[in-house]
């Protein structure tokens, strides 16, 4: 397994990756437009990402293992680059959970971070989702805001906590 950046070979795999995972990560985040979910909307999708990389507002990253035909089973991002501050996001495919996905994501951005001079990497985590805070928390974030009430996600308000890390 190793991360790549996203480009225009991973449209197809990246697709199979959002549509096959959709609804479970649809328990924990906010759900993508309709439009998102063909050739098309991830084509946008990647070629945005690939611009704001040119621009060095966001660099988007695919898990891909070679052993099963080159699938993606994560993808992680850093993105919202203001200054020497950034946020991080990642997705890890259902059938790769609490395998230590999630953790070699964070891990890797906090590399990919410090090698483009970012100094301060942030992330948000909603109250539904308890495995992204533990993962945070494990890598060295530190919660510093809590939001009450700040997402209505499937009809719930949910609470959720900011957190930093210091590079």
């Amino acid at each position: 397994m190793h991360f790549e950046s996203v480009a225009e070979k991973h449209v197809l795999s990246l697709l199979e990756f959002e549509r096959n995972n959709k609804s479970y990560f649809e328990k924990s985040i906010a759900p993508r437009e309709a439009a998102f979910y063909s050739i098309n909307g991830v084509g946008n999708h990647v070629s945005e990402l690939r611009y704001l990389q040119q621009q060095e507002r966001a660099w988007g990253y695919v898990l891909v293992d070679k052993p099963r035909n080159n699938q993606i089973i994560a993808r992680a991002n850093i993105k919202n680059r203001q200054g020497n501050r950034a946020e991080i996001g990642y997705r890890v495919a259902q059938k790769e959970s609490g395998k230590g996905i999630a953790s070699r994501s964070v891990l890797f951005l906090i590399d990919e971070a410090r090698s483009l001079g970012i100094t301060t990497l942030c992330a948000e985590v909603m109250d539904n989702n308890p495995a992204s805070e533990k993962v945070l928390i494990k890598s060295g974030f530190n919660p510093t805001l809590c939001f009450y009430h700040k997402y209505l996600h499937q009809g719930v308000l949910y609470n959720s906590t900011h957190f930093e890390l210091s590079l």
